[in-house]
């Protein structure tokens, strides 16, 4: 099938604008059925990963991204080949797999010459750079002119190693020589490493070269980091309203690559496809780029509703003609509380279009509430009747778990007389109603953000942690034993579950004894999920303590909002939140999943403060800080919890 130029982006901003309503199932078809057509475009597969992240389905999550770092171009591929190198030296067995997972090694004539460089690293590990950079250095010898990638790789690990070692003269000098050899002279990897150093210099003339380099970037690449580092040397060289003018930049191009669709690209995805109002009117838009134009006609029209100006939008579609025009002055007539025009209009463009749910939930709604006899007449009539029976059946067949078309579909059957059949598609949509309430606020589930490593590429990621209590005999319990901590956890973590449990278990008798009478008439277990990969460290205390909490209060966590950070006992009931590494990668996680907020222990405030992983703005928006359990308790739970 020969696809329009624009088809593909289309579909590919319709399921953007999908994602954004939360509607995950119909936005994962959309964009397999893209990536189905152009198995190659990379924006599909990084929003498909994204679906996934969402839904919890990280394995897959996981493995689009993978495809995404060996298939991207923006990638430092050296950089990566080396930070897989220091993992295989630091533990081979564990880090084995990622070697042989990114399978880009340069092997020229010598198939060992990148794990005879794992010598340097264990040299580095061992604190002997001197014996790591002599390594590199006999290594770069032997392939300099046999190998040119091997002999790069080789320089590019003596300055990653004195880099990493604090010798940034060492590092610069290495890379301004490999600069200066034939074929080096522009390659996109050494510049990149070189920029990294000069920005770490306490030198102005390197900051202004490290400029050079970013801008240099940015235009052969658009790589999304060079706008960071150019805000962060701009500052530094007193430069403040270019370093303000790439911060915005870097602000409009992470949401972008997160997503993010700005008030002119809901309006333009909607534009093709009708959508209501309100739940347009719902997304949080992203930044506009400054000097954005908007499409005059229709979708100029939605850009002025979602702006507040819908005196402007009702005089276009007042006059346009268009099937998809006629139902935004339906849905603009439901909004301005003209029903009777609302219900004209939508029951003609249902004539037209039997399929559009969207359409055919507003009538059913409205009836449910009137029963006004134009739907009644409309919706009973054949064929009409039969033929969005069909269509939401067949929706149905598609997305099984749609609460929302059950329950329109229910109200269908009942206006056709089918009352039995309406009852049983009505209690359906009932269950699946409760089971979403529950999992929109469950008992005893937590979202931890965690950092998953892939071939020297670090990402945050999402993950649930479960606890659950079972009845023992009265006042005999209160325990949680090693056999019921579940999931693929490291023995270290294991005994940090039960510490933490301890912990949190005293805490809660003395700060909520009221609420903590029955506490010892329960044993507890304990799972955490992503079990394909082992689950270690400190920084899943705070998610767990949470979740124990839960248990015990018996009050649900939100799950829009996602935890880390290490517990430290201070004293039976005083519990105090430790900083975690890699907090940024974290807050990138919590973004990509589209959630409301991220707690992180306050020690983490001054190193986000300085990354540039994450815009300012966005951390603003997202990140919440506590230094005490009390903290995080108060913004999971609220203020209520220490009044109930």
């Amino acid at each position: 099938m020969r696809l329009s130029p624009d088809a593909g982006g289309k579909r590919l901003r319709h399921a953007k604008l999908l994602v954004a309503l939360g509607e995950l199932g119909e936005a994962e078809d959309e964009v397999a059925a893209r990536l189905e057509e152009a198995p190659d475009d990379l924006t599909a597969l990084n929003l498909f990963a994204k679906i996934k992240h969402i839904k919890g389905e990280l394995s897959e999550a996981v493995a689009c991204w993978a495809q995404l770092h060996t298939r991207s171009q923006h990638n430092e591929l050296t950089l990566m080949r080396l930070a897989v190198l220091l993992e295989l030296a630091r533990d081979p067995e564990r880090h084995a797999g990622n070697y042989l997972a990114l399978g880009q090694f340069p092997m020229g004539q010598s198939p060992t010459a990148p794990l005879e460089l794992e010598e340097a690293f264990r040299h580095l590990l061992a604190r002997r750079p001197l014996e790591a950079k002599a390594t590199c250095d006999r290594l770069a010898a032997r392939h300099r002119n046999k190998d040119p990638e091997l002999y790069k790789l080789c320089i590019m690990a003596k300055a990653w190693i004195a880099e990493l070692s604090g010798e940034l003269d060492v590092a610069r000098s290495a890379l301004e020589g490999l600069g200066q050899e034939r074929g080096f002279e522009t390659d996109t990897d050494r510049v990149l490493s070189l920029a990294r150093v000069y920005e770490r210099s306490s030198d102005p003339a390197a900051w202004e070269k490290a400029v050079h380099i970013y801008q240099y970037i940015t235009r052969s690449f658009e790589k999304l980091s060079a706008q960071a580092h150019l805000a962060t040397l701009h500052r530094k060289l007193g430069n403040t309203a270019l370093a303000e003018d790439h911060e915005l930049a870097f602000l409009i191009a992470f949401e972008r690559r997160m997503h993010r669709l700005s008030r002119s690209e809901v309006a333009r995805a909607a534009a093709h496809r009708y959508v209501p109002l309100e739940r347009l009117k719902s997304i949080r838009p992203s930044t506009e780029a400054a000097g954005t134009e908007v499409a005059p006609g229709r979708e100029r029209a939605l850009y002025d509703y979602l702006c507040g100006n819908e005196e402007a939008a009702r005089t276009y579609f007042e006059s346009a003609t268009e099937l998809l025009d006629r139902k935004y002055m339906a849905d603009l007539h439901a909004v301005g509380g003209s029903f009777d025009g609302a219900v004209d209009g939508f029951l003609s463009a249902l004539k037209e279009d039997p399929d559009d749910h969207h359409v055919i939930s507003f009538l059913l709604s409205h009836w449910d509430h009137t029963y006004d006899a134009r739907i009644a007449s409309a919706l009973t009539a054949t064929p009409l009747g039969e033929r969005v029976r069909e269509g939401l059946e067949a929706v149905l067949h598609v997305r099984p778990r749609s609460t929302r078309i059950w329950l329109v579909l229910s109200l269908l059957l009942e206006l056709q007389g089918a009352a039995e059949e309406a009852n049983r598609h009505r209690e359906r949509g009932r269950a699946l109603q409760m089971a979403e309430q529950r999992d929109a606020s469950p008992i005893g589930r937590v979202l931890a953000a965690a950092v998953y490593h892939f071939v020297g590429k670090a990402k945050g990621l999402i993950h649930q942690i479960w606890v659950d209590r079972k009845p023992v005999a009265p006042g005999k319990g209160g325990f949680l034993h090693a056999e019921d901590i579940f999931g693929n956890v490291t023995k270290d973590m294991q005994q940090a579950v039960r510490n933490t449990f301890l912990a949190v278990r005293e805490y809660a008798r003395s700060r909520f004894p009221h609420k903590t009478t029955d506490i010892l008439d329960y044993d507890y277990t304990y799972k955490v999920t992503k079990e394909d990969e082992p689950s270690g460290g400190l920084s899943a205390g705070l998610p767990t303590a949470l979740a124990f909490l839960s248990v015990f209060l018996q009050r649900p966590v939100p799950q829009d909002m996602a935890f880390t950070g290490v517990i430290i006992a201070d004293a039976h009931n005083v519990l105090m939140v430790r900083g975690v590494g890699e907090a940024e990668y974290k807050v990138k996680g919590a973004y990509h999943r589209n959630l409301y907020a991220i707690v992180l222990p306050a020690e983490n405030q001054k190193d986000l403060a300085q990354t540039q992983q994450v815009p300012r703005a966005v951390m603003t928006e997202l990140v919440r800080f506590a230094s005490r359990l009390e903290d995080a308790i108060t913004l999971t739970f609220g203020e209520r919890i220490w009044l109930d």
